[in-house]
């Protein structure tokens, strides 16, 4: 979880594996020797052949397998030794706590209520949730934000228990934070862990009422996003847990509901309603309900004589009710039987997560347990479980898992009875199996496949036809499994593809160029709060990544070019020698970017916006540094370690600008009267000071700026200033103005108010402003045979802005959209528009592409409009 690569175990891994060389010291994590001996099989091709999709491609997987084959193993390699940044998840608490990551709707912030795959507009419903309303509700941090930004490989566990519509939601959620529409899942590649023939997703009748209309069936492979993009279908093949051919056998039929009359005799063989185990022989009793498990565990314990010890699990931080992997009051006698519910941290390996075993002795720090097969009793410890989330290492800007709560408690429960579904992932030597009244498809196989042996199996009640049910879907499913050699070939290609869109995807300045732009805007919206050096430079800025994005678009074409040949990217030496070039060139000017953005020489007084200012300025710092550190590694070549290790090995740079005022006390302006700000500046703050307003209630940076430069010395010259109406000359302008006149004497200086430009001035809050409809200030401009760009210039507005505008008309039928948009986008547009009708402009724009603007799309969307309106008018006359 949320490691690098980790070169613990080696496996031994088909041909096709590119070993990676060590990147970390070796993990601590200490396998049982069945782990062991699954990844050390070299005859366990398609753990192998899994592992080097996730480590070598971004394809996603879903590994599936038989009980027993090692999908809980492959989950535990693939967090020691993954290169990419990872997170787990898992549908409910206790699971996502034994695979070492968090629950699937705390991570996303999803609600319980059904998610629906279509929009409904503006009309919310109580009993499901669609796109729109999932994401107005979302409320995720910036940090939270950054995590799934950065991530780059999601496993989740127990994926037969995932409904449908969670995973389209998650690919919801992960589109629209990542910025990525048209990629499922936003790119990132995913890790499905289960057995859809054991424990099936829950939903009501209620539910499954909404979702039916939606949905074949309530199983992940039926959601909206796998249907789009199928994963890679593996299935582990070898059994581990049991060795008996024909209870291997058996197994299987009732795994796929293929039971015959001889399986069924061979099976009810086991059949015995009155057996009872003799004490000390180890058998536990696995039921279908909660209520018959704790009934049989407290009648046992009740038999003992020996005194009654509770033992109370010490609970840390945030660590909910719910996700306890042990008993928070853990009650024993001598005597008792119980079950390891942790594997042994210890080298040795004393036990293991299901191993059975009586209690001997009572401590307050230990307790002695002797199991059947062993001939020392094992002291057994507390344990600690941790509680975690995800979040962005400040430093290295890597995804990492961060203690919320720990839950401290001895690793084991009463075992003479547990649930068929709290046995899952558990492994039996001796089993009473009490099933008959399995309730669940799969709850049979779940339960028998928790043995080793036929022989140590005890049926307490028969098992019929009506208790093995499969689910057709599954079986359907299941068979799109994939053989050996068609994943080879796969591999082989999908390794050289994403190589080709990594190394395309480095040599692509798209999101510096956004970011950018995006501190362009927000300075550009509340312009006069800056000082007037600020805009000039961040222009300067826009035009250095702009022209680095243009020489990197014509170099991406010959990229593409190389990629499409019939070689990996690594292996290819023309591409290579082009990369190695390219990569000093750009590592040269964004060296230069780099120096000057801790340079920004914006200040303002608005806190919020100065707020605003310093953190979409230190994200674009952030871009332009991670790039800088990949393009000088790259400068030697690219391979896939080398890319991980970069990534692996950047940290951040120190990064101090700020732009708010009263943190720059030593601010420098080029004004030709600086001694007149200063003492302007010392009115203003003093009386800010004394009537405990904020600074631009009084007088912003750019209105000393401009008394400074213009030296008004009338009231009336005084009103024409940047945010200094009547009110404000009204309280505060005499004391200005017998500041600016004594300098003016003392320097033998006049007025400027003529040099300055005539500026509009927004009128303050408690001036009525004039009533201004800008639309028709835009239409008019346009009447006159201006083009949106020209209007855009004289307005001083964006061309999306005016756009928007003339849309308006549009919508009106004032304006022809063919007046605006080319014939042929609009035929373009159209049919997207009404395809995805409801959704956000963001989404269309991404099924549209780079040719088609946001502003285009909103002047077809009115014209559409328009034509709606016609035709409900012409349905009721």
């Amino acid at each position: 979880m949320l490691k690098r690569f980790r070169n613990v175990p080696k496996l031994h891994l088909s041909p096709l594996t590119i070993h990676y060389s060590p990147l970390l010291p070796p993990t601590t994590y200490l396998y049982n020797s069945r782990e062991q001996e699954m990844m050390q099989d070299p005859q366990n091709t398609m753990f192998s052949l899994a592992a080097d999709f996730i480590h070598y491609t971004n394809r996603s997987v879903f590994l599936t397998g038989k009980a027993g084959t090692g999908k809980t193993t492959f989950l535990k390699y693939i967090r020691a030794n993954t290169i990419k940044q990872t997170a787990v998840v898992a549908p409910t608490g206790v699971a996502a706590i034994n695979a070492g990551g968090v629950t699937i709707h705390s991570f996303f912030q999803l609600p319980f209520t059904p998610y629906i795959p279509e929009s409904r507009g503006f009309q919310p419903q109580e009993e499901s949730i669609d796109k729109h309303h999932l994401l107005g509700r979302i409320k995720l941090t910036k940090e939270r934000r950054q995590v799934l930004q950065q991530l780059e490989l999601l496993v989740i566990d127990e994926i037969s228990m995932v409904r449908c519509d969670v995973l389209d939601a998650i690919d919801v959620v992960l589109r629209h934070f990542r910025n990525r529409y048209a990629e499922p899942f936003g790119g990132v590649q995913m890790l499905f862990i289960g057995d859809m023939f054991q424990l099936p997703p829950v939903a009501s009748d209620e539910e499954w009422g909404i979702l039916s209309r939606y949905y074949d069936s309530t199983f992940f492979f039926d959601s909206k996003v796998i249907q789009q993009q199928k994963p890679v279908h593996i299935e582990l093949d070898k059994i581990y847990r049991q060795n008996e051919q024909a209870f291997i056998d058996l197994l299987n039929k009732v795994r796929t509901n293929t039971m015959d009359d001889s399986g069924f005799r061979v099976l009810n063989d086991r059949f015995d309603p009155d057996f009872q185990p003799v004490k000390g022989d180890g058998y536990i009793t696995l039921t279908t309900h909660n209520n018959k498990a704790d009934a049989i565990n407290a009648a046992e314990i009740a038999k003992l004589t020996s005194p009654r010890t509770t033992f109370k699990a010490v609970v840390t931080g945030d660590f909910g009710e719910r996700a306890y992997p042990a008993e928070e009051l853990l009650q024993l006698r001598v005597g008792a039987q119980v079950m390891f519910i942790k594997n042994d941290v210890e080298k040795v390996r004393r036990y293991f997560n299901g191993k059975i075993g009586t209690v001997t002795k009572l401590t307050d720090e230990a307790i002695f347990v002797q199991c059947k097969d062993d001939i020392n009793e094992i002291e057994v410890k507390k344990e600690k479980w941790e509680n975690v989330k995800y979040s962005i290492n400040a430093t290295s800007q890597q995804v990492e898992d961060e203690v919320l709560g720990t839950f401290e408690q001895f690793p084991l429960r009463l075992a003479w009875a547990i649930t068929i579904h709290k046995s899952q992932g558990l492994t039996f030597e001796k089993a009473v199996i009490d099933a008959g009244a399995a309730f669940a498809s799969g709850q049979v196989y779940v339960a028998l496949s928790r043995c080793t042996t036929l022989n140590g199996m005890v049926l307490r009640s028969r098992i019929s036809s009506s208790s093995i049910r499969s689910n057709e879907h599954i079986i359907h499913f299941s068979n799109q499994r994939q053989s050996a050699d068609y994943l080879h070939s796969s591999l082989q290609e999908d390794k050289k593809q994403y190589q080709g869109q990594l190394i395309v995807e480095i040599f692509d300045f798209k999101k510096m160029l956004a970011g950018v732009n995006k501190l362009h805007q927000s300075v550009l919206d509340h312009l006069s709060a800056f000082s007037e050096n600020t805009m000039p430079w961040i222009e300067q800025q826009q035009q250095a990544i702009e022209a680095l994005q243009n020489v990197a678009l014509k170099f991406r074409s010959q990229l593409q070019q190389y990629v499409r040949e019939d070689i990996v990217p690594e292996k290819n030496m023309a591409l290579q020698d082009r990369s190695k070039a390219a990569a000093n060139y750009f590592a040269g000017h964004l060296k230069l970017i780099t120096e000057q953005l801790p340079q920004s020489p914006a200040v303002t007084d608005s806190r919020p916006q100065a707020l605003n200012y310093n953190e979409i300025l230190q994200e674009l710092f952030l871009e332009v540094a991670r790039k800088e550190h990949i393009m000088k590694g790259l400068s030697a070549g690219f391979t896939l370690d080398s890319f991980y290790a970069l990534g692996k090995s950047f940290i951040m740079p120190a990064f101090k600008a700020n732009a708010y005022a009263a943190a720059n006390k030593g601010y420098k302006t080029d004004l030709p009267n600086i001694e007149l700000y200063r003492e302007l500046k010392q009115l203003r703050d003093a009386i800010c000071d004394q009537k405990d307003l904020p600074i631009f209630m009084v007088a912003g940076g750019k209105t000393l700026e401009e008394m400074s430069r213009y030296l008004p010395q009338t009231e009336k010259e005084l009103e024409q200033i940047s945010g200094f109406g009547k009110a404000k000359v009204n309280t505060y302008g005499k004391q200005f103005l017998r500041i600016i006149t004594a300098y003016s004497e003392k320097h033998n200086l006049s007025s400027e108010m003529h040099e300055r430009k005539t500026i509009k001035k927004q009128p303050e809050k408690n001036e009525a402003a004039p009533k201004i409809d800008t639309k028709a200030e835009t239409y008019k401009l346009f009447a006159e045979g201006k083009t949106i760009s020209e209007i855009a210039t004289a307005r001083n507005f964006t061309v999306q802005t005016i756009e928007g505008h003339l849309a308006h008309y549009v919508e009106k039928g004032i304006i022809p959209v063919e007046k605006l948009v080319d014939r042929e986008k609009v035929i373009l547009i159209e049919p997207e528009v009404k395809k995805l009708e409801g959704e956000s402009l963001t989404v269309i724009k991404a099924q549209l592409g780079d040719n088609v603007s946001f502003g285009e799309i909103k002047l077809v969307l009115a014209s559409l409009q328009l034509q709606k309106s016609n035709t409900e008018a012409a349905n009721t006359q």
